[in-house]
């Protein structure tokens, strides 16, 4: 499964997500903050080898 990692624009936090957890953040904004969020606040993660 993809992971993002996710950098609050407002609250400057960083999370590393799943992609539904991603689709549930851009949806509801931040889970700290409340910030709305776009995907451009998401940067993909490498696959773990």
């Amino acid at each position: 499964m993809t992971t993002y990692q996710f950098t609050c624009p407002d609250c400057s936090r960083v999370f590393t997500v799943t992609e539904p957890m991603r689709d549930a953040t851009i949806a509801n904004g931040c889970p700290v903050c409340g910030a709305p969020i776009d995907r451009t606040d998401f940067m993909s993660e490498p696959a773990p080898a």
